[in-house]
């Protein structure tokens, strides 16, 4: 028998909180403890930017899939504001980013061209497949489930990180500050509606399954970065 919604929507947000690739990964540890090199955090956003740096093959495959009328208006805000940060007031997020990986000492040119890691495909990819080809409770939990809900709680204390031990201003660190307010939001009402359209234990599971297999990726993203940029290899 499906769950009731409410209780699907609990069992999601425990299926995120048991694989927080940006809280928990080793990777991540790193950082967090100012024991990345300010080379490997740039290398982290470079290939983040190749990732989700172009929303619109994300997101508008989303909004020309829903057919619930007060959804689609939330992802077109959702598309607005990464295409041109009309409502946080700041910039395009894709200008967010490059601002970013300059600051850490790459240019806007590295970053558009960037040679992206094995990891990076497969999980780029999962998400470009998913919203294009599966229905779309299916991509929005992918992409806002299991992808941006991720970043709350996390993108203060990045910003926060990046400014007193790598030495970045305030304004260079926009992009996890103003994705912390943004990706709360989005990552909260994607699950409530997720949860609202899987009405079947076949849909259900089918979520489970995108939703595990999406965190699975993120994780191994991070795992690509610690086997191409970490320690133990720039030793060897």
């Amino acid at each position: 028998m499906a769950l009731p919604s409410q209780q699907f929507a609990q069992e999601l947000q425990q299926m995120v909180a048991r694989r927080r690739a940006f809280w928990d990964h080793p990777w991540i540890q790193k950082f967090r403890r100012a024991e990345l090199s300010k080379e490997q955090v740039r290398h982290w956003i470079e290939q983040q930017f190749y990732l989700t740096g172009r929303v619109h093959d994300l997101i508008g495959p989303l909004y020309v899939n829903c057919e619930d009328d007060e959804a689609r208006v939330h992802i077109l805000e959702n598309l607005l504001e990464e295409e041109t940060g009309r409502m946080s007031k700041s910039a395009p997020h894709p200008e967010l980013y490059l601002r970013l990986g300059c600051a850490l000492g790459s240019t806007r040119e590295t970053m558009r061209n960037i040679r992206p890691l094995p990891e990076s495909v497969a999980l780029r990819t999962w998400w470009v497949w998913v919203v294009a080809h599966r229905p779309f409770m299916e991509g929005l939990a992918a992409v806002s489930i299991a992808g941006e809900a991720q970043v709350p709680g996390a993108g203060n204390e990045f910003a926060r990180i990046l400014e007193e031990k790598y030495g970045l201003t305030h304004e260079e660190t926009a992009f996890w500050w103003v994705h912390e307010e943004a990706d709360r939001e989005h990552g909260g009402s994607a699950t409530e509606l997720v949860a609202k359209l899987a009405k079947t234990d076949e849909e259900q599971q089918r979520v489970r399954d995108v939703i595990d297999h999406t965190l699975e990726l993120l994780w191994r993203f991070f795992d690509g970065l610690e086997l191409a940029y970490g320690t133990q290899r720039m030793a060897a």
